[in-house]
């Protein structure tokens, strides 16, 4: 296989138009442009630190709402967030709307939504069924890249009850796809933990380790995406353990919606994978298998990379890990993120994305298809469609 480093650089080095004409003038750049947009999100949040500590005082519940990719932030930051709160939990806003009376807490909590745009209509519809449900009990927290969405204007209209934090402008993606939105959220999600300790300063430093890392991942897998992808894989699992799954769950998503859905993805937890989803993974079929920095997760997800090699499954297996100590022979491929004492498990999920989003790239690209609309029949759009909100009422009580 051969490898050029910097195919990235050298997809964004074309003319304009010619990107446009290809149609990835905003998805690549987009993913690029993420740990230099770390970093500006790290500081704008800081600055805004005493308010969000005030709102998050007393060890609120924390409930996660979102759909889709912002789902997943939510369930990338939910592990690291329980250390330092009473309870942190994600809950898609798709399933909160179809069931609010289970999905929501009967004890005071903060309802924390992750929007890219704040137009979608689950979120928006969370957010009332919390207030018709939940009245006194709920306050709401939105985490959001558009100062004009709905959501943003909804939340910030309910006074010392609703705090919104918009990130940075270039957060907010012209692609259909999620990519730097879903990273500078989920960075802004491990921040509210960071806030409610008084932390910013360490904040910082976490979030510009973590750039330093993401710049290296994506210099040295861009070449290594466009030779996969060109390769071709009609297949992908991303495999991760629970405190990173949620950057797996989403870079499975990129590979889907990038590919326009001629690759099947899925998304796995490392030892869930025998239990039955193990059968699915045929000849045609990219393993991508992500390695903790913990050294007791470690061994579990050694033995699993052993076995995959034993029983040869897949076309490819690729091994995402902080250092290649203990791989040697496991894999096809070795990708090195590089381990650092301030980034811990829980914080990966940043990391774990970002192969996804190349792959996802490159084989749009090699599928012919256009990475900022992949979806040539219009089936799926960058804020969803087609989803009615029905008035919510207890039929059991008759009201």
């Amino acid at each position: 296989m051969s490898i050029t480093k910097s195919e990235l650089a050298a997809l964004l080095g074309l003319p304009l138009t010619q990107r446009q004409k290809l149609g990835y003038a905003y998805t690549a750049e987009e993913i690029a442009s993420q740990p230099e947009l770390w970093k500006v999100t790290a500081r704008a949040l800081v600055g805004d630190e005493a308010a969000i500590a005030v709102f998050l005082k007393n060890n609120p519940r924390l409930i996660f709402a979102g759909a889709g990719s912002s789902h997943y932030v939510g369930v990338s930051v939910a592990p690291a967030l329980r250390s330092v709160f009473g309870c942190a939990e994600a809950i898609p806003s798709t399933e909160i709307v179809m069931d609010p009376e289970s999905a929501f807490p009967r004890e005071d909590f903060v309802l924390v939504s992750f929007a890219r745009s704040g137009d979608s209509p689950e979120s928006n519809a969370v957010v009332e069924l919390a207030e018709k449900l939940r009245p006194g009990a709920v306050r709401h927290l939105a985490i959001t890249c558009n100062p004009e969405g709905q959501l943003a204007r909804r939340i910030g209209s309910l006074g010392p009850r609703g705090k919104v934090i918009v990130l940075p402008e270039g957060t907010n993606d012209k692609s259909l796809a999620m990519t730097a939105s879903f990273s500078s959220m989920l960075l802004a999600g491990l921040y509210l933990g960071y806030a409610a300790r008084g932390e910013g300063e360490a904040f910082v430093e976490l979030a510009d380790t973590l750039a330093s890392m993401g710049s290296s991942i994506l210099e040295r897998f861009s070449g290594v995406a466009k030779a996969l992808a060109a390769e071709g894989f009609r297949r992908a699992f991303f495999i991760a353990s629970r405190p990173f799954l949620g950057g797996a769950l989403e870079a499975h998503l990129k590979v889907q919606e990038l590919s326009g859905g001629a690759i099947l993805a899925k998304a796995e937890d490392t030892l869930g994978l025998r239990h039955g989803f193990m059968a699915a993974i045929d000849a045609d079929t990219l393993v991508v298998l992500y390695l903790s920095d913990d050294p007791y997760r470690r061994l579990y997800e050694l033995d699993l990379a052993r076995e995959l090699r034993s029983k040869r499954l897949g076309k490819k297996l690729v091994l995402v890990t902080p250092e290649a100590s203990g791989c040697e022979g496991l894999a096809d491929l070795l990708l090195e993120t590089g381990a650092s004492p301030l980034v811990s498990d829980e914080a990966r999920a940043i990391l774990a994305v970002l192969p996804g989003q190349l792959l996802g790239l490159y084989a749009s690209l090699a599928l012919g298809l256009k990475p900022d609309a992949p979806s040539p029949s219009g089936v799926i759009h960058r804020v969803v469609e087609g989803v009615k909100i029905y008035p919510y009422r207890d039929y059991g009580s008759g009201e």
